[in-house]
């Protein structure tokens, strides 16, 4: 009887030795840190009409309500109900959600109602049905901002209310990342104001997360312009001062002058201008043949911390293009378009995600900047 006994009190202390243990282990994993993105991250909107209408400050629903309805772009929401978070006082946010709910009642079909609904939900009570109505809309609207919105509530849903850690790639991890993926392949095709500093902003709020980490270290410029053909290799650092031209040597100071005579005020657009002096030597530079037309590269120091002034002189002396660029890159000079001429093309996400990618064209009147990539990322 007492073997039996004295059995039964060892057995019973294992048992209790091990729930210890794995009490212990649940004790010991740290609990997974709240993120805020939906909240925090301000949406670019200053290019459009809509969003410039907003009050200086939403202090009641009603307000809110209108500006969600003066506009189909839904940036424009996004930005609009986190204003309204933090903008009306407490009370006010329950009657802002009930009336985004009564609004959407009124036409369930209407998916734009649909996304406000469940946007709202996300970024007033982190209530994980949003995440449903945002999967809708995206799977309908299938543009850039659907799939901003519906990744960043995922990013922000996987951590605050399923309990993921940020060192743990999950399903819904990866299906973020997806859809940021989409969002840029989508503005890419149909560029929107507003996406691209939207979404950079997104991705330094994940980047602290070391499952993002991959994702968002990846350049995503090269969606909007990819490598181009024949891709020449910038020459090595120059050891003395190189010759500036005349007007160089009298002003001491970048200029923008046009290459020849031949055009005329309204036909040479306006580059970008530096007034900074030229002082020392260039750091590197490089020849290059524009459409036949022979040309230096040359970079030079700025006063400003991680900034170079980049200047292209023609092979009489004369500026065909001055601008400012955030690093020296391997390679300047890119066929981009695979036509035989060269375009000057600096590539420098990893220095400036927000101007990542500077192009000039070879024109008649000289290198004139390509507007149309330089408004991709605004």
């Amino acid at each position: 009887m007492n073997i039996r006994i004295r059995a039964g009190l060892t057995q019973f202390a294992w048992g209790m030795s091990v729930l210890l243990c794995l009490t212990a282990n649940i004790n010991l994993a740290s609990p997974a840190e709240s993120i805020d993105i939906l909240r925090s991250t301000p949406m670019e909107v200053n290019g459009y009409a809509s969003a410039k209408a907003f009050p200086e400050t939403f202090t009641t629903q009603d307000q809110v309500i209108q500006a969600l309805n003066s506009t189909p772009v839904l940036l424009v929401h996004m930005e609009a109900l986190r204003r309204a978070y933090h903008d009306l006082a407490p009370g006010e946010h329950d009657k802002l959600l009930e009336a985004i709910h009564k609004r959407r009642l009124t036409n369930e079909k209407d998916l734009m109602l649909g996304f406000d609904h469940g946007y709202a939900q996300m970024v007033f009570k982190q209530n994980k049905t949003g995440l449903f109505f945002l999967r809708k809309a995206n799977d309908y609207f299938k543009d850039q901002f659907s799939a901003l919105a519906y990744a960043m509530a995922q990013v922000e849903a996987d951590i605050n209310l399923e309990n993921s850690t940020p060192e743990i790639t999950t399903t819904r991890k990866m299906d973020a990342t997806f859809k940021l993926g989409d969002a840029v392949i989508r503005d890419a095709m149909n560029h929107q104001p507003g996406f691209w500093p939207s979404y950079i902003q997104v991705i330094a709020k994940m980047k602290p997360m070391p499952a993002y980490k991959s994702f968002s270290h990846r350049d995503f410029s090269l969606t909007y312009v990819p490598y181009g053909d024949s891709v020449t290799s910038l020459q090595g650092v120059s050891t003395s001062s190189l010759p500036l031209s005349s007007a160089d040597a009298t002003t001491g100071s970048l200029t923008d002058v046009p290459l020849g005579n031949t055009c005329s005020p309204d036909e040479a657009s306006p580059l970008e201008t530096s007034s900074q002096p030229i002082s020392g030597a260039s750091v590197a530079q490089q020849s290059a043949i524009f459409n036949g037309k022979a040309a230096l590269i040359q970079f030079f120091p700025s006063p400003e911390p991680k900034q170079y002034h980049v200047r292209v002189t023609g092979n009489d002396g004369q500026p065909m293009a001055t601008f400012t660029a955030n690093t020296i890159p391997r390679r300047i000079v890119e066929d981009l378009d695979k036509d035989g001429v060269y375009e000057v093309v600096v590539r420098q996400y990893a220095e400036n995600p927000l101007m990542p990618v500077i192009v000039y064209r070879y024109t008649p009147c000289g290198l004139e900047r390509d507007q149309k990539i330089h408004e991709s990322f605004q």
